[in-house]
């Protein structure tokens, strides 16, 4: 069988297919080397932890195997050898200090994750910083904190990380805010959400939905960033991402809110060239 990599590309093409009942006999196989488009794919849900997807035959037999079964599991953590790799589950009380232990210790090996791939102290306390930001996120908006996880990996030039659930979605949740209470569209209100000052409680409360620290994080380096509500995807990619040079897509529904983030030092990027 034919073996080819996973990408978000397939990644939609997979999860339209099964949602018209039309994903059919796989003729290749695909590998899931990548975290972002394994976890969107894995949490194409059908009200489980993960969706049926993760256990399709579209799917290799090896790569990442450890980590997939692992997410299929009944773990809330896990973590790969080295702690090259791992996950959590927002299945924690945020504000009890015996579980917040646990999310300490993932934002710890994901900040020494991003410093193995050559990272200053800095900039992967920032990275770390925006995952705890967007993690808070989980368990104010979306309605259904524990369906939430956080992901990391590194590959040895690059660090990648993924903040996702399958609550409300973004739409609905800035549908609250009196000043957008007429919104409709899932693009529009994804693009919303990464403006700084956006959220459900107005314009006027002085608040956003912390993508402030992850823009920050990125400034100085080479990323590239998916970001997934309702029907539509929001991609941004470059050196020095911002929403300037944001592409929004209509893509199959997802339910929830999922945040793609792969990013390497600029030095790291200028060599591959």
């Amino acid at each position: 069988m034919i073996r080819a990599e996973l990408t978000f590309d397939v990644v939609d093409d997979l999860i339209g297919a099964y949602s018209r009942d039309r994903l059919g006999v796989p003729k290749q196989a695909f590998a899931p080397a990548r975290l972002g488009p394994l976890l969107e794919l894995a949490l194409q849900s059908n009200g489980q932890r993960v969706g049926p997807l993760l256990q399709s035959a579209w799917l290799d037999r090896t790569t990442q195997i450890e980590f997939r079964r692992a997410l299929a599991g009944p773990n809330n953590e896990w973590f790969g050898p080295d702690k090259q790799v791992g996950f959590l589950r927002t299945v924690y009380d945020p504000s009890n200090e015996a579980h917040d232990v646990a999310r300490t210790g993932f934002l710890l090996a994901a900040r020494q994750a991003a410093e193995r791939v050559g990272f200053s102290v800095g900039v992967s306390q920032g990275l770390a910083a925006a995952i705890r930001e967007m993690e808070s996120n989980i368990h104010e908006h979306s309605q259904l904190a524990e369906t939430g996880i956080l992901g990391f990996q590194t590959d040895g030039t690059a660090f990648e990380f993924v903040i996702a659930d399958c609550g409300v979605g973004v739409l609905a949740t800035l549908q609250e805010s009196p000043d957008m209470s007429d919104l409709r569209d899932h693009g529009r209100a994804l693009y919303l959400a990464l403006q700084e000052g956006t959220s459900r409680y107005g314009q006027k409360a002085n608040r956003g939905m912390g993508f402030r620290d992850l823009f920050l994080g990125l400034a100085s380096l080479n990323g590239d960033l998916r970001f997934r509500s309702g029907d539509h995807a929001l991609t941004i990619s470059g050196p020095h991402p911002d929403m300037k040079v944001a592409h929004l897509a209509q893509k199959p529904f997802y339910q929830g809110f999922l945040a793609s983030v792969r990013c390497e030092p600029l030095r790291a990027a200028r060599m591959l060239h």
